[in-house]
C-alpha cells in the first residue's frame, strides 16, 4: 500500500515537472528576479548580506541549543562555542551589511590571486600534460581577476551583481523559449 502511494506521488510530481507551464512559470520568475537584480543592484547586495547574517545568527542559535540536548553530549563545549560565534558574527554582519560584503569580495579576490598563482605554477611544473596551456591561461586570468577585485572591491561587487542579473535574465528568456518548445512537442505527440 505504501509503495503505491509513493509511485502515485512520483507520477504526479513527474507530470508537474514535465509540464511546460511549470517550466514557463519558473522561467518568468527567473527573468523577473534578473530584472530586479539589475534595477536595484545596491539593494541586492544588502539583501544577500542580510540573508547571510540571518543564516549565521539562526545557525548559531541552533548550535547553542543543540549544545544542551542529548545529541550534543560529548561536544557541548564545541557546540556552545560554535553557537556563540555564529550569533556574534551574525550580529556583526547584520549591523554592518556593506562592510561584510566588501570583506567577502576581498576574500574572493585573495582566493582568485592564490588560485591563479597555484594553477599557473602547477601547470608550468607539469610539462607534457594535456591542456597545460589552458591551465596556464586560466591561472593568469584568475590572478588578474583577483588583482582587479582587490584593487576595486566596491565596483567589482556591482559588476558581479550586474553579471548575475544578466545571467538570470538570459536564463529566464531561454527557459521561456524552451517552455514553448516543450508545449509544441507535447501538442505534436498528442495530435
Amino acid at each position: 500500500m505504501e509503495m503505491q502511494q509513493t509511485d502515485d506521488a512520483r507520477d504526479v510530481l513527474g507530470k508537474i515537472g514535465d509540464s511546460w507551464v511549470w517550466v514557463l512559470s519558473f522561467s518568468i520568475l527567473t527573468l523577473i528576479l534578473g530584472v530586479m537584480v539589475m534595477a536595484w543592484p545596491h539593494a541586492t547586495v544588502k539583501l544577500v548580506a542580510l540573508l547571510f547574517g540571518l543564516q549565521l545568527f539562526v545557525g548559531g542559535v541552533f548550535a547553542l541549543v543543540r549544545a544542551f540536548t542529548n545529541s550534543g553530549e560529548g561536544s557541548r563545549v564545541l557546540l556552545a562555542v560554535l553557537g556563540v560565534l555564529g550569533i556574534l558574527v551574525g550580529i556583526f554582519v547584520l549591523r554592518h551589511l556593506f562592510q561584510t560584503v566588501v570583506i567577502l569580495v576581498l576574500l574572493l579576490g585573495v582566493y582568485w590571486v592564490l588560485h591563479g598563482v597555484i594553477e599557473f605554477f602547477v601547470a608550468i611544473d607539469h610539462k607534457g600534460v594535456p591542456g597545460r596551456g589552458i591551465s596556464i591561461t586560466m591561472g593568469i586570468l584568475s590572478f588578474i581577476a583577483g588583482i582587479i577585485v582587490l584593487s576595486w572591491p566596491a565596483p567589482t561587487l556591482l559588476v558581479l551583481v550586474w553579471v548575475l542579473g544578466i545571467w538570470l535574465v538570459a536564463y529566464g528568456l531561454i527557459g521561456i523559449v524552451g517552455a514553448f518548445m516543450v508545449r509544441r512537442a507535447v501538442k505534436a505527440v498528442a495530435a
